[in-house]
């Protein structure tokens, strides 16, 4: 026996084996009926993640593992929320306890399904309309819209892996398997993967982008087929950008306003690069050339700009209550900016009146907010009604704090090394970063788990070619050293 077939042997016995114990588990928390609709919504949720991944050229036993430890981390965090929302708030699975932004998702597709709940005031109503595609399909029921999240999340989990190997295609197994593996050990992100948010739309629609976005690799040969097919590549970024805005647009379409900017710095930096030599020699007695603007991607810059700003014309006709007015004092702060940020505890008495200071003063205010939005969710304990294990989960951020050097290192270090236009695709979701904490004063971490991702994928790069040099080394015992100081210093003020 061959060892991919031992492999494929013990895999399909693990399998087989964990859905026996999801079985059991969901059994002995929810009635029989229930229980074997979770069971079949969380088999299914894993099974197509798993026939995606492997049918990818960098799919190993090491990472259909990952995935499969992802999908039970998963499906632990979706059983305790379903059980939590229905039985444990003595609700039942059509018209569950939820509250928050949950709540509004649900009782919006209620109203518009078939009217049995008040429509409350929403701005993206996207995820609610899948709700309402699931239930037409399989009927009302809590368990379909979470457990479409936790197939939603594997799927930006290998689109992770994929996002890599375009990053380094000499390594593509195990930069592929390390960025599925750093992506699943980010606890927040999971968290939020597994519950009935809007979160795994936006994670699989920024991976989607981010994977359109980055500059393709540069056509070496000029013949007419080696075109062509660079000309198919290209309108297949076209696409995968397309989708993910198209999913952006339903769900959080005030991040489509970041895209313009990236795109026009990609542009800027497309220009600022070294020209590509001459081609052609000379015809008729004067050189040809390409122009600084084909040289630089400007058509397929200008294609990606041309489909984001259908897509933001389109989240504004999916959204309610959302103007060009809303997005402006987005930035300025007015317009219940300061009751729905407001900072708590020590830092807003550090803060102050943010939401009303000049612009001059936010950008002053720049690292502190920054700062603040790296290290929440905190503390880690929560007290009170929300002390439970799955409030606990998102407050696992370990890995998040470690990798965060891995990051810096990288942007600091290696991020210029292929170019400008890829640093600037790079150093996007930073740039995305600082305005979210300017515009929030860094009290919302979760806007953040988009990038991850991204990010991930970077730190999977980062992780491979560097772990040898001896500065990098140097510099992540500094790194963790300051953390650890900072940590401390967290604890008392708490």
């Amino acid at each position: 026996m061959t060892a991919t077939r031992r492999h494929t042997k013990w895999f399909l016995a693990a399998e087989a084996l964990a859905l026996l114990l999801v079985a059991v588990v969901t059994c002995c928390y929810m009635p029989l009926a229930q229980a074997a609709r979770m069971t079949i919504a969380l088999a299914v949720a894993y099974a197509v993640p798993c026939w995606l991944y492997h049918r990818s050229d960098h799919a190993t036993p090491v990472g259909h593992g990952v995935l499969f430890a992802a999908a039970l981390w998963l499906a632990a965090i979706a059983i305790a929320f379903v059980w939590r929302c229905t039985i444990g708030s003595g609700a039942s699975f059509t018209m569950p306890q939820l509250y928050g932004d949950a709540s509004d998702y649900y009782n919006w597709a209620l109203a518009h399904y078939d009217g049995s709940a008040v429509e409350p005031k929403m701005t993206f109503w996207g995820y609610s309309i899948v709700i309402i595609a699931l239930w037409k399909v399989l009927g009302v029921n809590v368990i379909w819209p979470v457990t479409m999240n936790v197939m939603v999340t594997l799927l930006t989990i290998v689109l992770a892996g994929r996002l890599a190997v375009r990053l380094d295609s000499e390594r593509r197994d195990s930069v592929a398997t390390l960025a599925m593996a750093l992506l699943a050990l980010m606890g927040f992100f999971m968290s939020q993967g597994a519950q009935m948010l809007k979160e795994p739309w936006v994670y699989l629609a920024m991976t989607l982008i981010a994977y359109g976005m980055m500059p393709p690799t540069p056509v070496l040969s000029k013949s007419k087929t080696t075109k062509r097919h660079h000309s198919l590549f290209i309108s297949h970024y076209a696409l995968v950008y397309a989708l993910g805005c198209l999913i952006l647009a339903g769900v959080r379409a005030k991040y489509i306003n970041f895209l313009v900017i990236g795109l026009f710095l990609m542009f800027v930096a497309g220009l600022m690069s070294p020209k590509a030599p001459l081609k052609g020699g000379v015809r008729g007695g004067s050189r040809t050339e390409h122009s600084p603007f084909r040289e630089s991607g400007g058509l397929r810059l200008l294609l990606l700009f041309a489909i984001t700003l259908f897509f933001w014309w389109l989240g504004m006709v999916m959204t309610d209550h959302y103007t060009i007015i809303q997005q402006v004092n987005n930035v300025t702060g007015e317009n219940g900016m300061a009751t729905i940020f407001a900072p708590e505890g020590v830092y807003q008495r550090i803060l102050g009146d943010y939401f009303h200071y000049p612009v001059w003063k936010k950008l002053l205010y720049l690292p502190a907010t920054c700062g603040v939005q790296w290290i929440i969710p905190f503390p880690w304990m929560p007290e009170g009604e929300h002390a439970s294990w799955l409030s606990m989960v998102p407050r696992l951020r370990l890995g998040w704090y470690v990798l965060s050097g891995v990051l810096l290192y990288f942007y600091l270090f290696r991020s210029w090394r292929r170019g400008w236009q890829w640093a600037v695709w790079a150093w996007f979701p930073m740039l995305c970063y600082v305005g979210i904490a300017y515009m929030t004063a860094g009290t919302v971490s979760r806007y953040l788990l988009a990038f991850q991702p991204w990010w991930m994928a970077l730190s999977a790069l980062t992780l491979l070619t560097c772990w040898r040099i001896r500065s990098f080394r140097l510099f992540m015992l500094a790194y963790l050293l300051a953390f650890a100081a900072i940590l401390t210093t967290c604890f008392i003020l708490t």
